[in-house]
């Protein structure tokens, strides 16, 4: 077996953390894999792996090695892909990160239209709300909120994020309505265990710029349960409109403090790592993407100055 061939099999072998997975994806046993990463490290002269009945370790050689196979394996795909005729015609895997909420809620429901469209493209969307390696986990794309900070990766500004102080019907009418940011500190709100940040809710027109730190009752760390939690009485929350739209529509959570609410400053990115070649598949996703969401995303279709409207 050829050098390319036993890179791509320690490769794989190590993104996937066992011999048996790997075996799986590569249509070969799990021996197999042992006897070319054994015949690997014979030839190198240097152990890649420590091996344990639970799990695969890599030594510093084999950080060194793993970090320059993913690099030329990248580089033959890219030449190969280049060569081959796939800049006119996007196909094969398209590996997607983007976070739970709007990855769910969101972009699934678009990838039908997408798929009609390209055919050969075959998606796979991973959903975590931890900003991952791209090149580490071998994805090709992911979509980010809020601010950014690896400056390696290539970006796209796919379309703002609006958040919105929000509560049910139910809340205010039995605790009355907050009518100035600081009054907010005489309501139960929903607040973060991390990152902390999030209780630090930012107004303008106060007059000036104002912060006002939340507190309340109830506390977790993700977006969702808060959601849970406001449409169920329980308090006031700050949420991005992506993710409440549809019951604020339908009057089951009601926006407040609006003549305050700070202007767009988020926005939904596209990243990808960098290179000469850009992947058909990658280039009309982002494409796709951008054509669906800006200049205005459906979820705020029906917002206009904290008001959601029937059209």
């Amino acid at each position: 077996m050829g050098k390319e061939s036993q890179m791509q099999i320690f490769a794989q072998a190590v993104k996937e953390g066992s011999f048996s997975s790997a075996a799986r994806l590569l249509n070969l046993t799990p021996s197999a894999i042992s006897k070319q990463i054994g015949a690997l490290e014979d030839r190198l002269g240097v152990r890649l792996l420590n091996r344990t009945t639970r799990q695969l370790k890599l030594t510093e050689a084999g950080a060194r090695y793993f970090d320059h196979s993913l690099r030329i394996l990248s580089e033959i795909e890219e030449a190969e892909s280049e060569v081959g005729g796939m800049r006119d015609t996007p196909r094969g895997l398209l590996r997607i990160n983007a976070p739970v909420v709007m990855g769910a809620r969101q972009i699934a429901p678009l990838m039908t239209d997408f798929q009609t469209r390209y055919p050969d493209i075959k998606v796979e969307m991973n959903l975590t709300d931890i900003s991952v390696d791209l090149i580490e986990n071998g994805e090709d794309v992911a979509l980010r909120v809020g601010e950014l900070t690896d400056s390696s990766l290539i970006a796209r500004k796919l379309c703002p994020i609006s958040r919105l102080v929000i509560a049910a019907p139910s809340y205010l009418e039995k605790h009355g309505e907050p009518q100035t940011p600081e009054s907010l500190l005489d309501h139960n709100c929903t607040t973060y265990n991390q990152p902390l940040k999030l209780n630090a809710w930012e107004f303008n027109n106060c007059p000036g710029h104002k912060t006002v730190t939340v507190k309340g009752s109830f506390v977790s760390n993700n977006g969702e349960a808060h959601y849970y939690a406001a449409l169920s009485g329980l308090g006031v929350t700050r949420l991005a409109t992506y993710l409440v739209s549809d019951r604020l529509q339908r009057g089951e959570l009601v926006p407040i403090l609006t003549e305050y609410t700070p202007p767009t400053g988020a926005f939904l990115w596209a990243v990808y790592p960098p290179t000469r070649y850009v992947p058909p598949k990658v280039r009309v996703f982002i494409d796709f993407l951008l054509e669906k969401l800006t200049p205005i995303p459906p979820w705020d279709v029906h917002y206009h100055h904290g008001i959601y409207v029937n059209d």
